[in-house]
């Protein structure tokens, strides 16, 4: 059967994914108050955590605590309708939303805005049993951040942290650099010694180079 997405009978919207986009577009529409539309935001965390900001986390000058929003200001200031779930289908012309929970959300407007996930199917090295958790990306904001963090604190005086950059096009491209600015900031207060290694796959920077390089 179709969950319910809210009380009343005004237009339903379902919005898929809560980061960025996804929750701002769940706050906007539902501030549109005259109109009475219901949003339901389809996502599986009960808190989000930005990506973006968590470089200053393994720089230091932020905690994780400091960049993670839960949806209770959604939910209890905006009215948005919070189902932790996931999308697993989508059909348009029924205008309805499968979730892997079992039940479907029917809706009249529909914002997909799911983010991007890993192909660890591209990379063999690292979709083998283990590797993630030994060599860690925290590119995906959460546990693997801290982790680094803690990683980089107990590195000795002298250490190298080795930075791998993809080859263009790749999600976020000043993110990599970005990151290695913030981990050569950590080392200069605390570990002079140690230095960052970038493996840069491209020819050139890919994105603020001057300002990089400076």
């Amino acid at each position: 059967g179709c969950a319910s997405t809210g009380s009343g009978t005004g237009p339903k919207v379902v919005v898929v994914g809560g980061g960025y986009g996804g929750a701002t577009a769940a706050k906007y529409v539902r501030m549109w108050s005259d109109y009475g539309i219901n949003v339901t935001l389809v996502e599986p965390n009960a808190s989000f955590i930005s990506c973006p900001l968590s470089n200053l986390v393994l720089g230091g000058s932020k905690t994780l605590a400091d960049i993670t929003t839960p949806y209770d200001n959604l939910v209890k200031r905006h009215g948005v309708n919070l189902v932790r779930d996931m999308v697993t289908s989508i059909d348009a012309d029924k205008r309805v939303v499968k979730l892997a929970g079992g039940s479907e959300l029917a809706y009249d407007r529909l914002i997909v805005s799911p983010g991007v996930d890993f192909m660890w199917e591209t990379l063999p090295g690292m979709n083998k049993p283990g590797a993630q958790d030994k060599v860690l990306h925290s590119f995906k904001a959460g546990p693997q951040t801290v982790a680094l963090r803690r990683q980089l604190e107990a590195m000795p005086d002298g250490g190298v942290y080795a930075l791998s950059i993809p080859l263009a096009p790749y999600r976020c491209p000043p993110g990599p650099y970005e990151r290695a600015c913030q981990v050569a900031h950590y080392f200069s207060k605390a570990k002079p010694r140690s230095k960052v290694l970038i493996l840069d796959a491209n020819d050139d920077v890919t994105s603020k180079g001057p300002l990089f390089k400076k």
